[in-house]
């Protein structure tokens, strides 16, 4: 069937501009729907890989102030509709495993004949929920489903053992910064499960918008019609002899002069071309169903990829091994946010958390890192804080 919009992308974040959501928040929303309707019937042959569209995404924002649920609850609403299968937040690893074993479905590639997937989107507005206290073992398993492989053997209950053939996995999480701590152990951040998120970090909510988000329901039809759409897809992704030498260019130069400079994201670093190449089909299913990769494609994949790195090391912020890093980071934040503070601020807004001992190992860290700039008030005796120019964590 014809599609109804230009570009789904564009599509969807102009149904969702009468939101409180940042506009990251909903562009990446909208790629989650297009390759959760992609689900494993496209591919990228890539060497001796395949490469799949699916995306593991956390929407990172503090409770109440970002609108995480309402970007959230607008997707839900729209893959619904298109009749994309999603799992239930609060789902047992055991029961995903057994809903991915229900949810075989088949389809006709033009290249391969019938073939057979298992797929689905899990939405989960609190990841904690879903991934558990430090739970390894599932950790472990969402790490090894990412790749979408072609056969997956498990340990059943009567300790006998099945498998799942063609698995693909999409996650569209979110979850607020301070809740990481209490989700990933130490060892799983920068390791293999982080290192195949897209954090999409936001501070702030995009603007106030007193009166309600009300639906163009014109709109909302043509993006679910475009998304139904999309599920038709299949087959194999191409890229043209421009976008190959421009992935090329791209790759030789960024190899060892990693984007995203914390040490924490050197897995991600490993993995960013894959992150990209799967973009870049998500963003020439936005548009067709060619199956082409353009340089267009690219070169949006690209920007949008960068843009949405630039703010991802403040995630590991609180995640530091130092006894005293999340605190550290909530004192410097409040710094930033007051241009210039005196200490009795601090141990007031702090009171509950930090005591001289504290404040003089946390003052000593800042000064160390060369962020801020410790003066005294003569008169007072009180010591003022303030941020070194271009200083951050």
């Amino acid at each position: 069937m014809a599609r109804k919009l230009n570009d789904f992308i564009s599509g969807y974040l102009e149904y969702c501009k009468n939101t409180e959501s940042p506009t990251q928040y909903h562009l990446w929303c909208s790629i989650s729907a297009i390759a959760s309707a992609l689900q494993r019937r496209c591919r990228l042959p890539w060497g001796v890989e395949t490469i799949y569209p699916n995306q593991y995404i956390v929407l990172i924002g503090a409770s109440g102030k970002c609108r995480k649920g309402v970007a959230m609850g607008i997707l839900y609403d729209i893959v619904q509709a298109a009749g994309i299968k999603c799992a239930a937040e609060s789902i047992t690893r055991e029961a995903l495993i057994r809903d991915f074993k229900e949810s075989v479905n088949s389809f006709s590639d033009p290249e391969l004949g019938i073939q057979y997937h298992c797929s689905m989107l899990v939405l989960s507005e609190e990841l904690s929920i879903f991934l558990g206290n430090k739970d390894v073992r599932f950790l472990a398993d969402l790490t090894d489903w990412y790749n979408c492989k072609s056969e997956w053997t498990y340990r059943t209950k009567n300790m006998g053992t099945d498998k799942i053939s063609s698995m693909c996995l999409n996650i569209l999480g979110a979850t607020a910064p301070d809740w990481l701590t209490s989700i990933l152990p130490q060892e799983a951040v920068g390791g293999g499960f982080t290192s195949r998120i897209i954090f999409v970090v936001e501070d702030n909510k995009r603007a106030a918008v007193a009166s309600p988000f009300i639906p163009d329901y014109v709109l909302k039809d043509a993006i679910v019609h475009d998304l139904e759409d999309i599920t038709t897809v299949c087959g194999e992704f191409k890229l043209t002899d421009e976008t190959l030498s421009l992935y090329v260019d791209w790759y030789e130069k960024q190899h060892n002069n990693p984007y995203v400079k914390d040490a924490r994201f050197a897995g991600y670093g490993e993995r960013r071309a894959t992150h990209l190449r799967k973009l870049a089909m998500v963003c020439s299913a936005s548009r067709d169903n060619n199956l082409i990769i353009t340089a267009a494609d690219f070169n949006r994949a690209k920007i949008i990829l960068e843009t949405t790195e630039i703010a991802m090391p403040r995630v590991f912020r609180g995640l530091g091994r130092a006894k005293y890093s999340e605190l550290t980071m909530y004192v410097f934040d409040f710094i930033v946010q007051k241009k210039q503070v005196t200490k009795s601020e601090i141990m007031r807004k702090f009171h509950m958390d930090i005591d001289e001992y504290t404040m003089d190992i946390v003052t000593k860290t800042l000064q160390s890192m060369r962020v801020i700039e410790l003066q005294m008030n003569m008169r007072t005796g009180d010591h003022i804080y303030s941020v070194v120019e271009g200083g951050k964590l």
